[in-house]
């Protein structure tokens, strides 16, 4: 008799929260578009977060690799090709911000080139216009990936939220894009940086870096896609040189620099060339 009762107990129990978990996992299961799978990656586009306050949704785009293959950074280096972005079928979207993970420098074949590999997720901020309606947004994301050879890929992503005022993260996801967002470089001022021309070299970059910075390993140099700038290399404490290909003056010209700390950590910051 206490076994009949035992078991009427359990059953009743998980009558009453197994509707509450299937439910929450579907609302967590909407929150991600359908995986994206062929012989050398599966992608997809997923919801990692939502700030209220600000009207924002953190999303992630996330590719993992076949061992040995590897995608490109936002500036490829001096060999691969960026992912192109095409956002599309959009509703109750004011801005779009793709947020960059600090790459890894591959040198290869005598040229360096930044990468990912294994896997990666790009944070994406989405600053909804009105969090009192729904959510929608498509992606078709165009991104090499390489190895031995290079191959093109493509993916088509979609996502649809009914509801943002009751919105359910799913925990895991929030973890995932959590830890990518960590190891996305902290914008800093770049007021006490000082970059010029070499006077004694053509097509010299010198860049000098305040002492609070740290110990850096690399600097990152990007200006407009016409420009590449080579690997920088330390001449002593707090100052670096790096060739570019540009055929006219930078003086006045903005770069971004993205520094590479020896302790992991990445920061990234503006400054204007000067004369």
């Amino acid at each position: 008799m206490n076994m009949m009762r035992k078991t009427t107990f359990t059953i009743a129990v998980c009558t009453l929260i197994l509707p509450s978990l299937l439910s929450e996992k579907a609302l967590a299961e909407n929150l991600s578009s359908q995986w994206i799978l062929d012989q050398y990656t599966k992608s997809r586009l997923f919801v990692g977060g939502y700030d209220k306050e600000n009207k924002t949704l953190h999303l992630g785009w996330q590719v993992s690799l076949k061992d040995g293959w590897k995608t490109y950074w936002r500036t490829p280096g001096e060999a691969g090709l960026p992912p192109r972005w095409t956002w599309k079928d959009t509703d109750n979207v004011h801005a779009i911000t793709v947020n960059w993970p600090k790459p890894e420098l591959l040198h290869i074949f005598g040229m360096d080139t930044y990468t990912y590999h294994n896997e990666v997720i790009l944070p994406i901020d989405v600053e909804v216009a009105d969090i009192e309606k729904a959510f929608t947004i498509g992606l078709d994301l165009q991104y090499l990936i390489c190895s031995d050879i290079c191959i093109p890929q493509e993916g088509k992503y979609h996502l649809d939220v009914s509801q943002l005022e009751n919105i359910k993260i799913s925990r895991f996801q929030k973890a995932q894009l959590d830890r990518y967002r960590d190891l996305v470089p902290v914008k800093i001022s770049g007021k006490d940086f000082v970059i010029k021309p070499d006077r004694d070299q053509e097509n010299m970059l010198t860049i000098h870096l305040p002492e609070y910075i740290g110990d850096v390993e690399n600097i990152i140099v990007e200006g407009s896609d016409e420009i590449l700038f080579g690997r920088a290399t330390s001449n002593r404490d707090g100052l670096f040189s790096l060739h570019h290909n540009g055929k006219q003056s930078l003086e006045g010209q903005e770069l971004t620099l993205t520094l590479l700390l020896k302790d992991g950590r990445a920061k990234e910051t503006k400054i204007i060339v000067r004369p």
